[in-house]
């Protein structure tokens, strides 16, 4: 059947699909890993890791002594956190205080998430990568990457 000349035929909604730059199932992986994050997050998980990260920028800083590390993070983190302040190797200390600015955890496995987290110093912005996972005496930073 032919169209009129005016008339344009009514665009198929799955033809408008398929011709997006993405494929569909890039796409709904996509869409389903951003609702995941958003309900998947424990608040347990999410409180932990911001109470470490604040307490690790103060240890950093030398705020707070190292040993307070010892019930948030694993024994080989502690002292290798420990290093870095004894040898005053933290990035960017000299710029002033470490103030966390927004961190954000994702799911690793059934009880750990990866996290990252922005922080500032004097005008710098800087990073920090790590880990945190649910141990049998609660929650324990276990790995850790700092720029």
């Amino acid at each position: 059947m032919e169209t009129p000349a005016g008339c344009r035929p009514r665009l198929d909604r799955n033809s408008l699909r398929a011709n997006r730059s993405a494929p569909a199932g890039i796409r709904r992986a996509h869409r389903a890993g951003h609702t995941a994050d958003a309900c998947a997050e424990p608040a347990e998980a999410r409180e932990f890791a911001g109470r470490a990260i604040r307490i690790l920028l103060e240890v950093l800083d030398r705020r707070r002594p190292v040993a307070q590390l010892n019930t948030l993070c694993a024994p080989a983190l502690v002292h290798t956190v420990g290093a870095l302040v004894a040898g005053d190797h933290a990035p960017s200390r000299t710029l002033g205080a470490a103030v966390l600015t927004k961190f954000r955890l994702f799911p690793a496995d059934d009880h750990a998430y990866e996290l990252i987290a922005m922080y500032q110093r004097g005008p710098r912005r800087l990073a920090l990568a790590g880990r945190a996972e649910h141990t049998a005496t609660g929650w324990k930073l276990t790995a850790l990457r700092l720029t």
